[in-house]
């Protein structure tokens, strides 16, 4: 069963098109297995495997894309790296991303 929240797609899809194809994209969204989730304090590591991903290091960190829920403001990165793709989210803001963020209704935006 997937779990990855729609927010996370839209960034997924933000910031990883242009290094993943709209087809991996999809497979990975639909397809793809959370192998492992990390609250760290000030935000959360949340890891997909999929077998289209890329072997060699990616970093995708452009546009700046940000989520705002219940006044907490964060900040997203990707990393690409041996079949799976890594979803950084951390504290962009004044407060920590707390541990049930992914549980909110999340707006993302992009700059």
């Amino acid at each position: 069963m997937n779990c990855i929240r729609d927010y996370e797609k839209k960034v997924l899809y933000l910031l990883a098109s242009r290094v993943l194809s709209h087809q991996q994209l999809e497979d990975l969204v639909s397809a793809g297995e959370i192998v492992g989730y990390d609250h760290t304090g000030s935000g959360y590591f949340l890891s997909i495997r999929h077998d289209d991903l890329p072997q060699e290091r990616l970093v995708c960190h452009e546009p700046i894309v940000t989520g705002s829920a219940k006044g907490v403001i964060c900040g997203f990165v990707i990393f690409i790296e041996n079949g799976q793709l890594t979803l950084e989210c951390h504290s962009w803001g004044e407060f920590d991303v707390p541990e049930g963020f992914r549980d909110e209704e999340v707006q993302v935006t992009a700059t």
